[in-house]
């Protein structure tokens, strides 16, 4: 995968959390067709720009926008 398609899908994912809110990581996965890999990849983009957060809740992991 090229950094443009990581940028792509870390698009999308802070597209769909900025509209729908917090999700856990199985449903956004789910939610937005990525492949586990690809999901990780883009979430870490997300991340390393400070723009999601990561919290557990009643043992799931949940992300969401800062």
């Amino acid at each position: 995968m090229i950094t443009n398609e990581i940028g792509l899908n870390a698009g999308k994912i802070w597209t769909f959390l900025n509209e729908k809110g917090d999700h856990s990581v199985k449903d956004l996965i789910k939610k937005i067709k990525l492949s586990t890999a690809d999901f990780y990849m883009a979430v870490g983009w997300l991340a390393r720009e400070g723009k999601v957060n990561q919290y557990e809740q009643e043992g799931i992991m949940m992300i969401g926008l800062r």
